[in-house]
């Protein structure tokens, strides 16, 4: 649908104009582009014959995720430059991943950390770090300096 539109609105006013007139809307001269669109989309969606009962839909998979499984990974240390560190970024090392492109399908998910209190901070894989496998995460809130070496969730 949002297609259709997107097509329509890429159309010149005499273009629809003369689409209306074959679907038998009255085109008055004044008419906003906006408007003619609208009544197309109407038009079109009142012809079309209604959709057969659809069973349901598996959801639709992320783009470029690999299948959803937990994997537990290693806080292995914050990013940092020479003068300061981001607590915020964090460098996570999954032990089964060698490589940067066997750890780059990792990229997206979501990193879940608990402390032994029952807090949990919640973290996105953001890109690889290097060619050896680490990945870079960022949270929200930045982990405590305790966390170092603990194991973290990546759904």
């Amino acid at each position: 649908m949002s297609a259709e539109k997107s097509e329509l609105t890429k159309m010149k006013v005499s273009e629809l104009k003369t689409m209306a007139e074959q679907l038998g809307i009255e085109t008055p001269s004044k008419k906003l582009k906006a408007q003619l669109i609208k009544e197309i989309m109407a038009k079109q969606k009142a012809k079309a014959p209604p959709p057969p009962e659809a069973k349901a839909k598996a959801p639709e998979k992320a783009k470029g995720l690999a299948p959803a499984e937990k994997v537990t990974a290693i806080f292995v240390n914050y990013r940092q430059g020479m003068f300061r560190q981001s607590t915020i970024n964090v460098l996570v090392r999954i032990p089964e991943m060698e490589s940067a492109s066997s750890a780059s399908k990792y990229i997206g998910r979501k990193v879940i950390w608990r402390s032994q209190s029952g807090k949990k901070l919640i973290g996105k894989i953001v890109s690889t770090h290097g060619q050896g496998g680490v990945l870079l995460a960022r949270f929200r809130k930045g982990l405590p300096g305790q966390a170092l070496g603990s194991r973290l969730e990546v759904l």
